[in-house]
């Protein structure tokens, strides 16, 4: 079998502050969306500016900051993997969301700037 990969990297901007839940063994995992921002140039010549949103898990230990210094409109650095996984909605629906499950964090200098 050929080897696969499934790594992603994000450096983007925490969009409101994360949940962190603490388990009575003392580990953590936070959960955050971080979004990052492309811009193109249309044939007109005007800059568009376009969101993308990623939902960012992550489980405190190695490689991880102290979870407390990750606030929203903080910059943050996301190396992980892509999980996919389906619920079903309140319509009894299927849905499919994706996630980032992070192995590095890492807050950036700064705040994003408006």
């Amino acid at each position: 079998m050929e080897k696969t990969v499934n790594r992603v990297e994000i450096t983007g901007t925490v969009g409101v502050d994360p949940k962190i839940t603490t388990f009575e063994d003392g580990r953590q995992v936070l959960r955050m969306a971080v979004a990052t921002e492309e811009g193109y140039k249309e044939r007109s010549g005007e800059w568009k500016y376009e969101t993308t949103w990623h939902n960012v898990v992550a489980w405190s230990g190695k490689e991880m900051p102290e979870f407390s210094e990750i606030k929203k409109g903080k910059r943050v650095a996301v190396q992980g993997k892509i999980k996919n996984k389906s619920y079903e909605g309140r319509d009894g629906q299927t849905k499919y969301a994706y996630e980032v499950l992070a192995f590095s964090l890492k807050p950036l200098n700064g705040e994003a700037s408006d």
